[in-house]
């Protein structure tokens, strides 16, 4: 029976709560926000099939890359199947999923991903059409709630149906040990994670922030890129009130947004995320995307501050989806020195001195926004200056080589 003593130990994929077939787990929150397993003891039949699908007690093998490429490609926008010719509509690197998403759909398969719920919260969906592929764009800074996507996945695979699953690194792995070998028509793609902050978090910072701006939201964009790739915004879209012709929006450089700071820092995160049981290619995932940071170094033609996708290919499936797209740009590249600039791949966070001190303050601080101010380590004048005028070059350079 799962038991949870060292919550390092747990990475939230709740596979076990899926494969008990006593229904005895359950998932519940703790003080920090995170969900972990919970079982009743009077229920449990002690089949054991919880601890055998748990990806940290039983971990999935290293898998290297079969092959990696910079790509990028023009977005196919979800109404009508017509190119908009940007690749800023929602996509946060090179547009990468999208395009592998819209094909799964064309053939009549479905596609699993995380999407923001009305009320802001993250949750893993289904989507069956064009329309609703919207929802699966973009990064989501936020643990989602799986709910029952591994029974749906399982029951449309034994359905004959193709599934696309895309999530975190240890929902991957947690997929895979759920199902088992029963994996035919399935394709699992991953990103190169940086790490999972706390849903509960999330909640009430939501909350602050409303409380704090007078406002109700519409929608949060995690990575706006219209100033810049690279240099992006947070940008929380008001409700529209009632003579609106546009709904206002509130936008926030990355930098100088206080929840996303704290992610970054790696205050927020998961204790699992720590010690990550399916970082550096332990997920089983056929595909890996993340944003290629290092394109200036190994596609600087690609480089037009618009996002480009580091693709890595972990297995002969994923090699052949990713043939079967019409991808406007993409070459291959070295995994090794792909992955350099990409913290999330390959080691995992240092957890902060702060960061137990941090969560026990969460639930009496009278003001959120000012105690999470409070534990955000600021950047010193001199590295502002120079990340402004390294920019400013970056352009320079990019408009010669235009």
């Amino acid at each position: 029976m799962i038991r949870i003593s060292d919550k390092a130990k747990c990475c939230g994929c709740l596979s076990c709560v899926n494969a008990c077939p006593a229904q005895c787990i359950v998932p519940r929150r703790d003080r920090e926000g995170f969900n972990y397993p919970v079982a009743n003891p009077d229920l449990c039949i002690g089949c054991g099939k919880c601890e055998k699908v748990c990806p940290v007690l039983n971990p999935l093998q290293p898998v290297k890359p079969v092959e990696a490429y910079a790509a990028r490609t023009t977005a196919v926008s979800t109404v009508g199947g017509q190119r908009s010719g940007d690749r800023s509509d929602g996509s946060s690197s090179g547009g990468i999923f999208p395009a592998l998403a819209a094909k799964f759909i064309d053939d009549g398969g479905v596609v699993y991903g995380a999407a923001f719920a009305p009320d802001l919260t993250v949750e893993h969906i289904e989507v069956t059409d064009k329309e609703g592929l919207e929802k699966l764009k973009g990064s989501k800074y936020v643990q989602s709630e799986l709910y029952s996507a591994y029974e749906e996945v399982r029951d449309h695979l034994n359905e004959g149906r193709k599934v696309l699953f895309s999530g975190t690194p240890c929902q991957t792995a947690g997929l895979k040990k759920y199902l088992g070998n029963q994996t035919e028509g399935l394709l699992t793609v991953d990103v190169a994670c940086h790490g999972v902050p706390s849903p509960g978090l999330w909640e009430k910072y939501l909350k602050a922030f409303e409380e704090s701006h007078q406002c109700k939201l519409k929608s949060v964009n995690f990575r706006d890129k219209t100033r810049s790739w690279r240099h992006y915004d947070v940008l929380y879209t008001k409700a529209p009130q009632e003579g609106d012709v546009k709904p206002e929006a509130i936008r926030i450089a990355a930098e100088d947004d206080i929840y996303l700071s704290l992610f970054r820092q790696d205050m927020t995160l998961r204790p699992s995320c720590y010690n990550c049981p399916a970082r550096n290619g332990r997920s089983g995932s056929d595909i890996t995307l993340a944003d290629l940071w290092s394109v200036h170094k190994v596609a600087q033609h690609m480089d037009d501050d618009k996002g480009v996708s580091l693709v890595l290919v972990n297995s002969e499936q994923g090699k052949a989806h990713l043939e079967a797209l019409a991808i406007e740009e993409i070459c291959r590249i070295d995994p090794s020195e792909a992955v350099k600039e990409n913290g999330g791949f390959a080691t995992s966070m240092q957890m902060p001195p702060r960061r137990e001190e941090f969560f026990k303050g969460v639930h009496s601080a009278k003001n959120l926004i000012k105690y999470m101010k409070d534990y955000v380590i600021r950047t010193p004048l001199h590295k502002k200056i120079y990340r402004k005028v390294r920019r400013a070059l970056s352009k320079i350079k990019r408009r010669v080589v235009k």
